[in-house]
This record gives structure tokens, sequence and C-alpha cells, in this order.
């Protein structure tokens, strides 16, 4: 099924520039050792729930057992299998709030305020059931969110642009402070061959779920909370901060699918 994702598939690796997708392995390598001592992370398998292009994944395929990276859009999953000619990677192509695993995994990711894109909250819970399920006992589950200062103080009802050689993007960006809904109204105009551009429009929403529903979720789910911390860090998130990671260890899981 066509989104708007996979409009921006060719252009999300430059979009993202600013993000260093190698810090961002490392990161979670340094969460894995920290809360799974003992066990090497060449002995794991890892699955990251909206994958996007599949950066952060392709370079834990490089450390990990296994790596399975799921999506719903075709076009970003398309990306992500160019670079991976060895097919370290098994990109699936799944609705997050309901996939299925042949096996369990050792981690389960979501990366890059992908669970803030959850609109229902019924369906955000539902994820937590599933990864509990899809977990071998003492399994994590690895995610970042972003925070209300972000959508409220950085994001704002502002207007943002980024113009490249290829594609300009523009973007007029809404807060709802009552409903904690973030609306981005994005228009892509790409570059042709005869010099003329193709336009798409299109809207992603996020909706900010503040921690204590993260530690409800989880709960509800079988899944006990092992750490809160600031972007990248292992330290306790500060109020101007604007992604922290979570960190949510599953239990017994005899009697999972």
């Amino acid at each position: 099924m066509y989104s708007f994702y996979d409009a921006l598939a060719l252009h999300y690796d430059q979009m993202q520039s600013d993000m260093d997708c190698n810090e961002v392995a490392d990161y979670i390598v340094s969460l894995i050792e920290k809360h799974l001592p003992g066990k090497a992370l060449s002995e794991l398998s890892v699955c990251d729930l909206g994958c996007g292009t599949g950066q952060v994944a392709s370079i834990l395929s490089t450390k990990a057992a296994s790596v399975t990276g799921i999506d719903n859009a075709p076009g970003m999953l398309s990306v992500a299998a160019d670079r991976d000619p060895g097919m370290k990677v098994m990109w699936v192509i799944q609705d997050i709030t309901d996939f299925n695993l042949p096996y369990r995994q050792d981690v389960i990711l979501s990366l890059t305020d992908t669970l803030d894109h959850i609109m229902d909250e019924k369906a955000l819970r539902k994820i937590f059931l599933n990864v509990k399920d899809k977990l071998e006992p003492s399994g994590l589950f690895i995610f970042d969110v972003i925070t209300e200062h972000h959508l409220k103080d950085v994001l704002g009802d502002n207007i943002f642009y980024e113009d490249y050689d290829e594609f300009t993007l523009l973007w007029v960006n809404s807060y709802d402070e009552e409903n904690k809904i973030n609306r981005a109204e994005l228009t892509l105009f790409e570059t042709e061959e005869d010099g003329r551009y193709a336009r798409y429009d299109g809207v992603l929403e996020e909706r900010f779920y503040p921690v204590d529903f993260f530690k409800e979720a989880a709960q509800e789910a079988g899944l006990s909370l092992e750490g809160i911390y600031a972007d990248l860090s292992m330290t306790d998130p500060g109020p101007d901060e604007e992604r922290i990671f979570m960190v949510f260890k599953a239990g017994d899981n005899k009697d999972g699918n």
C-alpha cells in the first residue's frame, strides 16, 4: 500500500543526514551489553520495527547473529535491500502494529520516534503485547520517543524547508497542545530528467505519549522497565531533552508463539 513514505524513500537518508547511524548503532550495542550482560551480540537476534531505509539494521547485521527489518512502506524497504546486497538482513513488509515473526528475538528495536507515529493508543498497547510474545525470555525491547519539549518548543507552529540538488521539501508544522498531536504538512518537489519537478503532498502525524503511558503499557504486557536514558546517553533525561530512550525486559515467555 502506497504511503507518503514511499515518495520520501529515495531522499530519506539525505533528509536524515544529521543523524549518525553508526553512533546510533553503537549506542544500541552499548544498551544491549548493559542490560544483557554476559551475552555476545554475535549470538543474538535483533528485529527493527519501522526500520525505514534500514541504515541502523544494516550496521547491526555486521555485529548480530541475525537481523530482521520490518516496515510497511515498500519504497523504504527497496532502498534498504539495495544497501544490503549480501542479504544479511531479512527485510519484511508488515504493519508494526500487527507484526509476526517466524521465531522469537533476543532484542526488538523501534527507532527515530516510530512509536510516536502510532496515533491509536490501543494499537500502540497492542505492539507491546506483541513484542512480549515475540521476545525470548529476558529479551529486550529498546525504543526511542520524542518529548513534548521537542514538539511544542522546537517544532511548534513553524515552517521549515530543505533545498537539495535533486529535491526540495517544504514542511508546515502545527502542534495541538490539548490533544498532544503534531501535524506536519509536507510538500516534496523532485527534479525530473527533463528539468521539470514532480510534486508529492502528504501529512505525517505524531502523538506525544508521556513516560507513564509506556510504563503502563509495558507492565500490562509483562515487560519490566530496565532504564530511561537521555538521547544517545547513559544518563537520566533532563528537562530540555528532545528524545529519550527506554529499555524494557521480558520475563518468562514459555507460552508465547
